[in-house]
Formats: structure tokens, sequence, C-alpha cells
């Protein structure tokens, strides 16, 4: 069972940034939506910049070019969340980031790399929509050591070497 997109996914319009504030206000807010639901839906923990999930996209890099060419999306990659080549649409990446830190400002994302307490993770405000909300502590330390393992996070420890907090990273 694939993900079904909202008929506004094709509506070229919607791949565009208003300049109304009303209508952008709606606009990111359909789109926060649609990140969160397509992410849940797939199981997709970390989204890159450019729309693909960490687990198989390459690192995005930023160009050191100051291009400001409308028509210039050749980062966004064509199978991203942020293309439709069914009405041939791409978001913007200065869109893109807008639209994420609108998401982050709200408290529905946050940068990776950032370092979260147990609790959080188990209990906290962001965490009430996941699945592992309310796993028992236990079993959420042999799932972050999985993760240690495989370099996708680090642990910090305390003076008293107690889980102080983990640190995801972008691989």
């Amino acid at each position: 069972m694939s993900y079904k997109f909202p008929s506004i996914y094709d509506f070229p319009p919607f791949f565009t940034k208003q300049i109304h504030q009303q209508t952008l206000d709606t606009q990111k807010s359909h789109w926060s939506r649609l990140i969160l639901e397509y992410c849940q839906f797939n199981k997709i923990w970390i989204l890159s910049l450019n729309g693909e999930p960490m687990d198989s996209a390459p690192e995005h890099q930023d160009s050191d070019d100051d291009n400001d060419d409308d028509d210039d999306d050749t980062d966004i990659p064509q199978y991203s969340l942020f293309t439709n080549s069914k009405i041939d649409r791409s978001l913007r990446s200065d869109f893109i980031l807008e639209i994420y830190t609108d998401m982050i400002s709200k408290g529905k994302a946050e940068w990776s790399n950032t370092v979260l307490t147990l609790y959080e993770l188990r209990k906290g405000d962001l965490a009430r929509t996941q699945e592992f909300y309310g796993m028992s502590p236990t079993v959420l330390v042999k799932v972050l050591s999985v993760l240690v393992k495989s370099g996708r996070a680090q642990i910090m420890k305390d003076d008293n070497s107690k889980i102080a907090g983990v640190k995801f990273s972008d691989k």
C-alpha cells in the first residue's frame, strides 16, 4: 500500500510560494500536514532538506553559488516529496527551508543533530504521536544502542555514567 497524496498535491499553485500572507500561511500549514502524514505513513524519521529520507539520500550540500535564478531547482530530485512529476512541479529549496523553519517554530519538527533526553523521547510533547511514546526505558536504551552501533546516534552520559541525552546523526 502506498501513500495517497491529498488532492491539493496535484494543484500547480501548491508548488509556488504564495504572496498573500493568509494564503501563504494556509499553504505552509498544508505542506506541514502533508510532510508529517507522509513521514508517518512511510516511517521516515529524518527528512533531508531536499525531501528525501535520510536513510537513502546523499547528504544535502549547499552550493557556494548565489544564483538567484527563479527556475533553478536542480537540487530537488525527481523522487522527492517536493516534486510532483505528474504536474511537472517542484518546490524551490528556499521555500522548503521556510516550511521546515515554520514547522520547527511550531514544535512540529526539529533539526537533526539535536540532543534529546530519554524523557523527551519517551514522554515529550513531540513524541506523543510517535510509536515509541511511552516505551519502556530498558527497551529504549536497547534500541538506542543499536542506533549507536550503526552510527546513527551518540549517547551522552553525565558524571555518574547515566544517560543524559542522545544525539542523532544524519548517517
